[in-house]
């Protein structure tokens, strides 16, 4: 299973909806996975070039 991962999610500007694109690591438990968010972008790209940094790429 990855560490990291993006997801496709909704955040708010004011009172606008917005796609925010959020990076996130997996943290181990016990007896399940937490996944916890790192930095949300508001494009792909720039999600993309920190998941790469991270997976040291």
């Amino acid at each position: 299973m990855e560490r990291y991962r993006i997801i496709q999610g909704q955040g708010y500007n004011g009172c606008i909806p917005i796609t925010v694109y959020w990076v996130q690591v997996r943290e181990d438990g016990l007896f399940s996975d937490k996944w916890r968010n790192i930095k949300g972008f508001d494009t792909y790209k720039r999600a993309k070039e920190l998941l790469e940094i991270l997976k040291g790429k």
